[in-house]
């Protein structure tokens, strides 16, 4: 049974990048699947990835903070976080 919170669609041809905090490139991924909430990627390294990272979509040209939620078989399941307020 999905338990998915939003609709997914799959997304195949889209290339995405994935940066750390700090906006220092890590690698690029194909978006297999995006909904609302995440998105199951595959990365094109199997380089070791922090849990919190930025994907940016090229094609959207949006970049949305995200934590892993899985790991497995050459891909990833993130879920996108809402960015923390400025500080006053």
């Amino acid at each position: 049974m999905d338990k998915r919170a939003s609709k997914r669609w799959r997304s195949h041809l889209r290339m995405a990048k994935l940066f750390d905090r700090s906006q220092r490139f890590l690698v690029e991924c194909r978006i297999l699947d995006l909904s609302a909430t995440g998105a199951r990627l595959k990365p094109q390294s199997d380089r070791p990835l922090p849990l919190d990272l930025h994907l940016h979509d090229e094609l959207m040209d949006i970049s949305k903070r995200a934590t892993i939620v899985w790991i497995g078989k050459g891909e990833i399941g993130i879920r996108f976080t809402p960015e923390p307020e400025a500080s006053r």
